[in-house]
């Protein structure tokens, strides 16, 4: 499993992977990694959703003509 190439090259702000619980110490490592982008673990059971989303949205911007109308 690597992380980081998902962080790398994401073309979206947001990451949600299910990592099995002995793989969630390489996702909690990325955090010092890819500072710039957020980090939350939720348990689910076997597994654990790992949601990683950019501290600075890149994609998921409103456009500016929305931002202008508003």
């Amino acid at each position: 499993m690597e992380v980081g190439w998902y962080l790398r090259f994401a073309k979206t702000d947001r990451v949600e992977a299910l990592v099995s619980l002995k793989g969630e110490p390489q996702v909690q490592h990325e955090q010092h990694v890819f500072p710039d982008w957020a980090f939350a673990f939720e348990n689910r059971g076997d597994h654990v959703l790992c949601v990683m989303t950019r501290n600075k949205p890149v994609y998921d911007k409103p456009e500016e003509s929305e931002e202008k109308a508003e």
